[in-house]
Order: structure tokens, then sequence, then C-alpha cells
């Protein structure tokens, strides 16, 4: 009995490239419509309070470590989401030396309309497809997940993509 074939490497590299190049030029049209709000960081930012702020907020430090971003740049991106109206610095009521930031009504309002855009563009992806591929695919991209973090946990790589032991790459 035959082995089963698998994807080549190039091939898996090349669809891989392909689908991240496609999604993204389909994302950043349908977000050309929403209102500006610079939504990846906006999508961050609260993904980081819900995991780890306290009260609808994070501190600056700890949002910097979280999305392993220095603080300089982490406090520029945070001006222009301040200047958009979308986020809001205030000092921690407890210890003035520490910066809480949390997201404004707008913010909220904005991030949204551009989710809505998001889900609005893959529904119409999803669309095109039979109902059985869709299953298919859903079976397949959990398979897929599960193996690469099986994989990567047997080489201790944690989650966010670094690895757990002290070896120089």
């Amino acid at each position: 009995m035959s082995e089963p074939s698998t994807p080549s490497f190039q091939g898996m590299c090349h669809y891989i490239g392909q689908l991240s190049k496609a999604s993204k030029a389909g994302i950043r049209a349908a977000l050309a419509d929403c209102p500006k709000c610079h939504f990846n960081m906006l999508e961050g930012l609260l993904h980081s309070i819900n995991c780890h702020g306290k009260d609808g907020a994070i501190y600056v430090s700890d949002l910097a470590r979280e999305i392993r971003q220095p603080l300089p740049a982490v406090s520029r991106g945070l001006r222009l989401m301040e200047q958009d109206g979308t986020v809001v610095r205030e000092p921690d009521p407890a210890d003035r030396r520490k910066t809480l930031v949390r997201v404004t009504p707008k913010g909220y309002e904005l991030c949204h309309q551009c989710e809505q855009a998001l889900r609005d563009y893959f529904a119409s992806v999803l669309a095109r497809l039979e109902p059985e591929q869709v299953a298919q695919m859903d079976a397949l991209r959990g398979a897929l997940m599960d193996a690469i973090l099986a994989e990567n946990a047997a080489r201790n790589i944690d989650p966010k993509g670094e690895t757990n032991h002290d070896k120089d790459l």
C-alpha cells in the first residue's frame, strides 16, 4: 500500500502566502468604507483589556508587555488613537505614577462597525462555497491547527511563538 500523498513544502508555503495576501486585500477593501480608527491597534487593545485588564482598562506598561512592543512605540500608537477619540489615557487613582488606557464609547462603536464589515465580507466569501465545503474546511482548519500546536509543543514552542528554552537561534 502506498503512503498517502502529502503536500510539498513549497506548495504549502505558496498556498499560505496566497491565502494571506488575498485575505489581507479583501480585509483592506472591506474596511475601506469604515471610519478611520486604527482598527488593528484598537482590536489588540480590546483583546488585552479583556484578557489582562481590570474594570475595562489596562496599564500602558502591561499593554506594552502583552503585545511585546517597546513602551515608546505603544505610547505613539495610543497617542494616534487618542487623537481619533477612540481611547483615553488617565492616571491610576491608586498610583498616579501609572497610566491606564481605556477604550471610549466612540472606540467601541468604530470597532463594532469594522467587525461588522469583516463579518459581512467573510460571510460573502463563505457563501461562494457549498455547505459541504464549508464543513470540510472547518474540520481541516481545526485539524491543521491542532497538528501545528502539537508540533510546537513537541518542539517546546509556546503558543505565542517563542521557544521555551534558553537556546540561541
